[in-house]
């Protein structure tokens, strides 16, 4: 190129839907070869008429508009007319009215009428000129269906249709066109004129069909064009109502210029197509086609639309007919592959056991079970690692029906990595939570594709801009198709459903033998509840008094508040204990432990000796609100609040089985008894002799106070296992002060509370309230620690936490649940702080945080 050259700048692209949005159904004009007027109901006065109308009716056209269709057209055949309308009325389509006068003239005319919204639309069309049958088009009809009875199969029966229709329409082409599940098109059978070249077997894209004219042909059975090359005849009105005039069912409607040049470029110039419908499913089209202008007359038009209504119905009963065989023979597989079950021994427990059974129900390459134990695999299916991943795609699926695809990595880009073993995949969901599946597997089948031409539509530059035009060549182009496999037939995904359902009656039938199990399940379940019941109000009752007996006993507000807490959290933690039991029974050293973890960071500043045992839940609860006390005074004004001190807590069995705890603080500041008693010690007092019927006594010696209480033996019990004496174990404390912490929270009252309370201990928090807010935070600001909340309205947080792990971000969680919550294996180090939490127990457990992520496994 010259240097001087102005650089050619490349023309815009087209637009590719402009094919498809193309209003094909309000064209504006027709087809000449007739005239149609468009009637207002039920005046039937012209609103719109078509050009050319002067030519048959002997008035100008624009001068017909406004009149009523009575000054046109002659008395009877507009009573005729009108009777044919109120048919067309019940049909929902087109009729007809033949051999008909429009004038005192010779010549005699075919008229149809139909309803659109609230309008008459009439046709009429000059018999002069159209290749007219000779027989009655019912007893011709007859005479065609009669013949296609013998044909022995579908496809012998798709070809003698194709040569009936060719010898009553005469022209060239007569193609039985179906339509296939992914749009596209295949020429099933075919007649033709000798010479000419076949289309038979040949594949069509589906932009050939656009879904609009797919529209057009559900609503209309037949369409003909006399002559490609004609010149539209525009509608005329007194506004807009031309444009506006909805065509769809009108047999001179005009067609798209896209698709006469298509026809043109099929050396195509008359057309005829006569739609065929499986319900209210457009199966496919019976295409005709000459090489020369042809027009037939609307009796030949009518036969041909009863053939291609009763040829449907005959479509519908074969199809139906060779699927009900099918569904037969997998049905009598699928109760050979029951009958081989039982409940103790079934597919999911032995898959490879019934291997020809099922690949004689549902022929495939591989299959296999995914459940919460993992995935067992029968024959050719995904490597392991891949199943994760696909089975997150049929999650997003209906969890209620079986799912197939011939193509999975069209829809999951991961599968491409073993696609030629497995591109067809058939699920049958049998539970819901957790997602569990059994799964069948169909390996690439490579297809070479014969195209009538090359399916891509070429871009044509004119002046106006780019489009996209009709195909220019027909010959036949192959294209070699990958990373499909044999399709799922009806009948597969009908015995998948019934087998979906056998599954379920299996999973039922096991349950039936361990009813009285169940039972037992649902008597002792109806009996936890009351328990649960009981258990709830007494707590209630036991807050609302410690609330009321704080607040009689405060001096202020923020003590009233803090001794709050602190009780309900002894509650919360004694709850803990007794819920990992069942509410039977808890060990009392791990209540002493747990107490001792809230107050003291120095182990060996508490001494537990004492034999393994345990406590019933009504003791547990009682003596947690005890020892809390106890535990508190020590720590604020007894042995644990200086460095020397020492707290020695010792139990032992006594004669009839009762158990003395004797509690000893040593090394603190003289002790000075409290000058006035409040709740905390009416707690301390007599909490055990009113609630168990024990003893309770508290002196305030000068060398540190000296408790003594005795449990009555019908609330102990023995630790299994003997004697277990674990050293207290204390995490170090963390320094959170000027720190950003992320508090992943669904609830707000908790999540404000833990806000204000955290913001205490020198914290700056930033509260997530859902998962999707949490990763977005992660991804917009950074943070120092963050404290997740196990269960966020149904879904869990180990996302957000595998999402903290890589960024090396430390975290805790918190839970409800107490330390019962299931967690996962790579989390088991991480520290789990049961709510309600406190500052205190976030600093313990995020100071073992970089411990716990130090020990996780690499990943």
């Amino acid at each position: 190129m010259d240097q001087t050259e102005t650089p050619t700048v490349p023309p815009p692209l087209p637009d590719l839907s402009a094919c498809e949005r193309e209003r094909i159904h309000m064209p504006g004009a027709i087809q000449p070869y007739g005239c149609l007027l468009f009637c207002t109901l039920p005046s039937w006065v012209v609103r719109a008429v078509s050009a050319n109308a002067g030519q048959l009716l002997g008035r100008e056209a624009e001068a017909m508009l406004d009149a009523t269709l009575d000054t046109l057209l002659p008395e009877k055949t507009l009573h005729d007319l009108r009777n044919v309308l109120q048919a067309s009325m019940v049909s929902g389509g087109a009729e007809r009215l033949i051999d008909q006068p429009i004038d005192d003239g010779p010549d005699r005319y075919d008229l149809t009428v139909h309803m659109a919204a609230s309008n008459a639309v009439v046709e009429i069309i000059p018999r002069k000129g159209a290749d007219t049958l000779a027989t009655d088009p019912i007893t011709l009809v007859k005479s065609m269906v009669g013949r296609l009875k013998r044909a022995p199969t579908l496809e012998r029966f798709l070809h003698l249709a194709a040569h009936q229709v060719r010898a009553v329409t005469g022209f060239d082409r007569v193609m039985v066109y179906k339509f296939l599940p992914d749009g596209t098109g295949e020429v099933r059978a075919e007649a033709l004129r000798s010479g000419l070249t076949p289309f038979l077997g040949l594949r069509y894209p589906a932009s050939d069909i656009p879904a609009q004219a797919r529209a057009l042909y559900r609503r209309q059975w037949l369409r003909l064009i006399p002559d490609v090359n004609y010149q539209p005849v525009p509608l005329l009105a007194r506004s807009g109502a031309a444009a506006e005039a909805d065509l769809s069912l009108a047999a001179l409607r005009s067609v798209s210029p896209v698709h006469l040049e298509y026809l043109r470029n099929m050396d195509s110039h008359a057309t005829l197509t006569i739609s065929l419908m499986v319900g209210d499913a457009l199966w496919g089209l019976i295409a005709c086609h000459h090489s020369s202008p042809r027009r037939i007359s609307s009796s030949t038009c009518a036969a041909a639309e009863l053939f291609g209504q009763i040829f449907s119905l005959q479509i519908e009963a074969k199809e139906q007919a060779r699927e009900l065989m099918l569904t037969d023979e997998l049905r009598k597989s699928h109760d050979r592959l029951m009958a081989a079950m039982s409940a103790e021994v079934s597919i999911f427990d032995d898959p490879a056991r019934f291997r020809d059974l099922v690949v004689e129900m549902i022929p495939c390459d591989g299959y296999g079970v995914w459940s919460e134990k993992g995935f067992i695999a029968v024959g050719t299916t995904p490597p392991p690692e891949a199943m994760p991943d696909l089975v997150r795609h049929l999650g997003e699926r209906d969890p209620q029906q079986p799912y197939a695809t011939a193509a999975l990595s069209r829809e999951l880009a991961s599968a491409g990595a073993y696609v030629a073993d497995v591109s067809g995949v058939l699920s049958i969901p049998f539970s819901r939570r957790p997602r569990e599946y059994l799964l069948f597997f169909r390996a690439e089948v490579v297809q070479t594709v014969t195209w009538g031409g090359d399916p891509t539509k070429p871009v044509i530059v004119e002046q106006g801009g780019a489009r996209i035009g009709p195909r220019t060549s027909f010959d036949a182009w192959k294209e070699t198709v990958r990373g499909q496999s044999v399709p799922w037939q009806p009948a597969e995904l009908q015995i998948a459903e019934t087998l979906r359902i056998s599954l379920l009656d299996v999973i039922l039938r096991r349950a039936d033998i361990v009813n009285s199990e169940r039972r037992a399940a649902q008597e002792s379940q109806a009996t936890l509840i009351a328990e649960l019941n009981h258990r709830v109000k007494n707590i209630l009752a036991l807050i609302r008094s410690l609330v009321r007996q704080s607040r009689q006993n405060a001096l202020t507000m923020e003590g009233f508040a803090g001794d709050l807490e602190h009780r309900i959290r002894a509650l919360a933690l004694a709850h803990d204990q007794l819920t990992q039991t069942g509410w039977h029974r808890a060990p009392l050293r791990r209540l002493l432990e747990a107490e001792a973890r809230a107050w003291t960071h120095s182990p060996e500043r508490v001494s537990l000796v004492g034999p393994g045992v345990t406590l019933d839940s009504r003791a547990y609860q009682a003596l947690a609100l005890v020892f809390h006390e106890m535990m508190t005074n020590a720590a604020k004004y007894g042995a644990l609040s200086r460095s020397a001190g020492r707290l020695s807590v010792i139990w032992s069995r006594e004669g009839g089985g009762d158990l003395r705890i004797e509690w000893r603080e040593l090394g603190g500041p003289l002790v000075q008894p409290p000058e006035r008693r409040g709740f905390g010690s009416v707690i301390v007092e007599q909490t055990i002799p009113f609630e168990l019927r024990g003893e309770a006594r508290v002196e305030y010696l000068t060398q540190g106070v000296h408790g003594s209480f005795l449990i009555p033996a019908l609330h102990i019990g023995e630790v299994e296992g003997g004697e277990v004496e674990p050293d207290v174990v204390v995490l170090p404390a963390t320094d959170l002060n000027a720190k950003r912490l992320l508090l992943v929270e669904d609830s707000m009252m908790i999540a404000l509370d833990a806000q204000a309370m955290l913001a205490e201990e020198g914290l700056d928090v930033e509260v997530a309230g859902t998962i999707a807010d949490a990763n977005r935070l992660l991804g917009v600001d950074s943070f120092d620690v963050a404290v997740l909340d196990v269960n966020l309205s149904g879904e869990t947080s180990f996302g957000v936490a595998d999402r903290l792990v890589t960024l090396g971000l430390p975290f805790v969680f918190a839970t409800g649940y107490g330390e019962s919550i299931m967690m996962p294996e790579r989390f088991r180090a991480v520290p789990v702080v049961s709510k309600p939490y406190d500052g205190a127990a976030l600093r313990m457990a995020l100071g073992g945080v970089q411990a716990a992520l130090a020990a996780e496994p690499a990943a």
